[in-house]
């Protein structure tokens, strides 16, 4: 129904005659799409706004742009959706020859592409997860992967093992004996998520391109593209994911076959529950707010709930078209060049793929006095709060990409961040790169699987701009229980490039746990590789 009304239009709309659509949302007609200018847009407490909003206004200093909600209009939260609501319309029966046990599974038919799915009875939430081989869960929140499978490479060389295969590709090699001994047709197309080493080691997602029958090993890129970024290595963890022949775990599991833009989702729910009975949120959007060298904006008050991912998990996030690609980095509110005076406060972020992404990708749009404040961020896939420069790694002029001048993060609360990272980055609870100013305090941070804290100040390495006067503060923060799926990272860590001051923060029980044979722990004799290497404090460089 009708979500928003303008409050400060001369013409003296009022919550009797709101509009249907922002101005800002393409679906908007009429009156609302001819809208614009300097105004406080409130959103409806109690409805679903479903739409995307693309910012084409600036505010003044001193007179922003506003969107929020009032109190006294509607009861609830006024949420800003990216799924689409799928109530009814399901039918028994798996609908394709590779599920297994068909007369279990669900499907319909959706004119979108979902990669994420929610169920929905009453004010519980359940993730359903992608479909996937083994059907892990999480039966130690010490250790997140434990019910992962392991390369076991027997009798030989147990790292930097590759393949060629038929396109000729060069591909790492993983072998394990015990579990991969199908056909080809359950592994190739398949979506592997994989530890690595020597450093690091969050999961990233590789497409399967390659079987090898006689060693029991499927062939995939790289963490960095090339099969010799980075190492597998014997008992390293792994999962596989997004086959028809996966569909099969009774706790409940989806897989989207796409036709188009659109295609047929099929669904095993737990406990047999009939999704006919139920109500489910189908990840659809990716970004709910899209803003570029915007001034002068604040957005507080708001919900954000169910977004989508970018289809193409693997896509490696860099190259020559690299500022023509923001649907690598999706987020509720993404900044996809310059920004400035903008902020996000009192905001809640519950079940997307991340909160605030905000990059300075162009030469001379730069991002400054930007903050997230007092916002509630919960069950992200990418990230919480994320703000970057626009240099690439390995650019050395000063103006390859826009600044990242002046950056607050203050008081927000953040729990289990970066469930499913990125392709590459390790999507951190809260990660600041190369800004000049920064404070961050007051945050609590729980169950981050990779860092807390994670700031670059100044610039990257062997860029030549001048930074002189860079600071960092990091104060009166907690994070627990962080880095459950990485390793050799802080729960807070700081980077060279500046001053940085760390004081009166909590760090309490870094995981990190290292699954490798080079890195044969003291902890467990009967698990190889079982030593932590997470740090409470870290000071990289």
């Amino acid at each position: 129904g009708d979500a928003i009304v303008y409050l400060s239009m001369p013409n003296g709309r009022s919550p009797a005659t709101p509009w249907k659509h922002h101005p800002w949302d393409r679906q908007a007609t009429a009156e609302a799409a001819a809208g614009g200018g300097i105004h406080t847009y409130v959103f409806k407490r109690g409805s679903i706004y479903r739409g995307t909003l693309v910012a084409k206004d600036s505010g003044e200093a001193g007179n922003p742009i506003r969107l929020t909600a009032d109190p006294n209009w509607g009861s609830g939260e006024a949420i800003l959706s990216g799924g689409g609501k799928l109530a009814g319309g399901w039918v028994r029966g798996a609908g394709h020859r590779d599920i297994p046990a068909g007369g279990n599974v669900w499907h319909c038919e959706l004119d979108f592409s979902p990669r994420t799915l929610w169920m929905l009875r009453g004010t519980q939430i359940t993730r359903i997860p992608l479909a996937r081989l083994p059907n892990w869960k999480i039966s130690d929140p010490e250790d997140i992967k434990s019910e992962w499978w392991t390369w076991d490479y027997p009798g030989g060389k147990s790292f930097d093992v590759t393949m060629t295969n038929d396109a000729r590709r060069e591909l790492v090699l993983g072998i394990d004996t015990r579990h991969l001994t199908g056909p080809k047709e359950l592994y190739l197309g398949a979506i592997l998520w994989a530890e690595f080493g020597w450093v690091d080691g969050t999961p990233y997602p590789s497409y399967v391109q390659g079987f090898d029958a006689e060693k029991k090993g499927v062939g995939f890129e790289g963490y960095l593209g090339s099969a010799r970024s980075r190492r597998i290595a014997r008992h390293h963890r792994y999962y596989l994911e997004d086959k028809p022949q996966y569909l099969d775990d009774p706790a409940g599991e989806f897989w989207f076959e796409r036709k188009g833009a659109g295609g047929r989702l099929h669904v095993i729910l737990p406990e047999g529950v009939d999704p006919n009975t139920v109500v489910f949120e189908a990840g659809r959007e990716t970004t709910l707010l899209s803003l570029e060298n915007q001034r002068h904006i604040a957005i507080r008050g708001l919900s954000f709930q169910f977004t989508n991912v970018a289809w193409n998990l693997t896509e490696l996030p860099w190259g020559p078209n690299f500022a023509l690609k923001p649907e690598v980095y999706p987020a509720c509110i993404r900044v996809w060049g310059g920004a400035e005076d903008l902020e996000v406060a009192h905001c809640s972020f519950r079940d997307v793929n991340a909160a605030v992404f905000m990059k300075a990708v162009k030469p001379g749009q730069p991002i400054d006095r930007v903050s997230v404040t007092d916002c509630d961020v919960r069950d992200t896939d990418h990230g919480g709060i994320t703000l970057q420069d626009g240099i690439q790694w390995g650019d050395s002029q000063p103006d390859a990409g826009g600044y990242l001048f002046d950056v607050k993060i203050l008081r927000n609360r953040i729990v289990r961040a970066g469930q499913r990272a990125m392709r590459v980055g390790s999507c951190n609870a809260i990660d600041v790169a190369a800004a000049q100013t920064v404070e961050i305090a007051g945050n609590i941070i729980d169950l981050p699987w990779h860092a807390g804290v994670n700031v670059h100040c100044a610039k990257i390495s062997g860029n030549l701009r001048d930074v002189p006067l860079s600071r960092v503060l990091i104060h009166h923060n907690r994070v627990l229980d962080g880095i459950r799926t990485g390793d050799d990272c802080g729960n807070i860590e700081t980077w060279q490039g500046g001053p940085a001051y760390v004081y009166n923060n909590v760090s309490g029980n870094p995981g990190g746990f290292r699954n490798a044979s080079w890195m044969t722990g003291k902890d467990d004799r009967n698990r190889p590789g079982s030593a932590r290497f997470g740090m409470a404090y870290y000071l990289d460089g």
